[in-house]
């Protein structure tokens, strides 16, 4: 098994993760918190739901690459251990 590959997959999902984070905080910087009814304040109410929901998606997408980082993370872990426990240990041939 060839461990750069899947390193460089976790190192790539990584790579993802770490972008759509960024692009989330960005994102969420220009977000306005403050809540608005009047109607002269119509094109502030589109704005904040077209933010409002690019953010939900950020946060999906964030979420599923956190999770197969981690996961993946622990995966190539035990197979490492697993390849280290192969290769030391040793067969006792009877007969």
């Amino acid at each position: 098994m060839n461990m750069q590959l899947l390193l460089g997959v976790w190192a790539a999902i990584f790579a993802a993760y770490a972008i759509v984070a960024l692009m989330r905080w960005n994102l969420g910087r220009r977000e306005d918190d403050h809540l608005h009814f009047a109607d002269s304040e119509q094109q502030l109410v589109a704005t904040q739901t077209t933010i409002a929901h690019k953010l939900d998606v950020l946060d999906r997408w964030r979420t599923v690459l956190l999770t197969l980082t981690i996961v993946s993370a622990v995966i190539i872990g035990l197979l490492e251990i697993y390849i280290v426990w192969q290769s030391t240990s040793t067969t006792v041939r009877v007969g």
